[in-house]
């Protein structure tokens, strides 16, 4: 590995302009960054945080291409930032690794470079530190005081509604080789290992979902128990239709209904908002789907129905 300090200053440099721009008064090199928050919306900004980590061999293959990994790190720590209905401003990243090589970690920030680019984030610092692989990325973004989507606010009545389609990141993790091949240049969004690597964080969607939405929630570990979260803190039940599910071609309702790694949305809104979120869908081109009805009901749960029969999808991902 090349020396510490210059390996970092390789590494901002190959972050180029994600590194700087309005708003990072401070960026990568010194102790800490200082941000300015924009001025430009009328209402009083809220700051918006979220930290993912992720470790090799069971968040990503270990042997895949440096880019990917770091595409992946961001993506999937934005997609927080989506389902909170806040603006990406900023992200600090960490990279643990027991060596590091300048092609690998210079590989790795490029991913990160192009992902920033995507998302409309600025990268303003990290950390790097021997040990076994792991990265941490902390995401920040902003909302209008008082606007940020939650888990909690979901009412008995609202609609549940879910984005995209599901379960073709799972069609991806069924051949690990294959994935831990794959190529960031030569990789098709479309495909399950596209929807694998390169998830699309629903930003857009999610700041026009802040008038919408009473609840809403981001499906990293499974629809099932990601919507499990949502009535928990609500106090609510949810009644769910496994045949209404958007499912990826190739893949089953039931495993859909499990799978992680997709990073839709799954949010809740009062019936009286259908014809918004029609015209929500139109307009952005991202397929809305509802499934399900909030229903008075305890203990707190999700219940699938398949027919005329109750059936009952495992809990998703876990991390311990």
């Amino acid at each position: 590995m090349s020396d510490e300090f210059e390996l970092i200053d390789a590494i901002v440099a190959a972050l180029g302009e994600v590194a700087t721009g309005a708003g990072v008064v401070v960026g990568p090199g010194d102790d800490a960054a200082v941000l300015a928050l924009p001025p430009s919306h009328p209402l009083a900004q809220q700051l918006v945080v979220s930290t993912d980590t992720l470790v090799s061999g069971r968040h990503f293959p270990a042997q895949a291409k440096a880019d990917l990994i770091g595409y992946r790190s961001l993506a999937v720590a934005t997609s927080d930032l989506a389902a909170m209905g806040a603006e990406p401003a900023w992200a600090t990243i960490s990279l643990t690794a027991p060596e590091l090589s300048r092609d690998w970690a210079l590989a790795f920030a490029s991913g990160i470079a192009t992902a920033a680019r995507s998302f409309g984030l600025k990268i303003v610092g990290g950390n790097l530190a021997r040990g076994a692989t792991n990265i941490g990325v902390t995401v920040h973004g902003h909302v209008p005081s008082g606007q940020a989507l939650t888990r909690s606010n979901a009412q008995r009545g609202d609609d549940i509604y879910v984005t995209g389609t599901l379960g073709g990141a799972r069609l991806a993790l069924s051949d690990i080789d294959a994935l831990a091949d794959c190529d960031l240049r030569r990789l098709d969004p479309q495909t399950p290992a596209g929807r694998y690597w390169l998830p699309r964080p629903r930003l857009t969607l999610g700041t026009q979902l802040r008038t919408i939405a009473s609840a809403a929630a981001d499906i990293s570990d499974g629809l099932s128990a990601d919507l499990s979260h949502i009535c928990r803190a609500s106090r609510v039940s949810c009644d769910a239709d496994l045949h209404q599910l958007p499912t990826a071609p190739g893949c089953n309702a039931l495993d859909a209904a499990n799978a992680g790694d997709d990073y839709e949305l799954v949010f809740a809104a009062p019936p009286a908002r259908r014809q918004r979120i029609v015209a929500l869908a139109r307009d952005t081109n991202i397929a809305i789907t509802r499934i399900g009805t909030l229903i008075d009901r305890a203990p707190y749960s999700v219940a699938w129905r398949d027919g005329n029969e109750t059936v009952a999808p495992q809990q998703g991902f876990r991390h311990f």
